[in-house]
């Protein structure tokens, strides 16, 4: 018997190799929550396109405080001024929306009020999946300095609470922290 089959030609081994990393790609993206440390349910970190999403129920609120350096001056920010009723409730739970929202401040403040290198500071009390309300953010931090990256957020605070199935409530969750 005579093998009837041809070597690959060059443009089918390009095919074949984009293939291969578009399925690694498939299955290694949602597993990125494994390098970082803590929860991905509390730290967001590599939650998004992941096998787990939906498995959480998160509730926060955010204040927001800007900080002229050069003065000692001091605005305490409601994001509602900024963000409508569904933006606020998106962003008061995702840190990096935080973050985000923290630059946007930043530039806000130096483009309308003058203030070359605002500090901005947020105090974030969040509960995850009826945990009692904990700091989600490090409130000494000045967000407008942190720079966006993949890597390991040190400004996101670690969840502290082990799980404890809670009691049924009747009203809204207590946000205080």
């Amino acid at each position: 018997m005579t093998d009837t089959s041809a070597p690959l030609r060059p443009r089918q081994w390009l095919l074949l190799g984009c293939f291969g990393m578009w399925l690694a790609f498939q299955v290694l993206f949602p597993l990125r929550h494994l390098l970082y440390p803590g929860s991905p349910s509390w730290t967001e970190q590599g939650h998004r396109f992941a096998w787990q999403m939906k498995l959480r129920d998160k509730d926060a609120r955010a204040t927001f405080v800007v900080r002229d350096p050069a003065t000692g001056r001091e605005w305490r920010v409601a994001p509602g001024r900024y963000l409508l009723r569904h933006q606020v409730r998106e962003m008061e739970s995702r840190p990096d929306m935080i973050l985000q929202f923290a630059h946007h401040l930043a530039r806000v403040w130096a483009h309308t009020h003058g203030v070359d290198g605002a500090e901005v500071r947020a105090r974030v009390c969040a509960s995850l999946n009826g945990r009692k309300a904990a700091l989600l953010i490090d409130p000494d931090r000045d967000l407008a300095r942190v720079e966006r990256s993949l890597r390991h957020a040190d400004w996101i605070l670690p969840l502290q609470e082990p799980f404890a199935r809670p009691e049924p409530r009747t009203g809204p969750l207590e946000l205080a922290c």
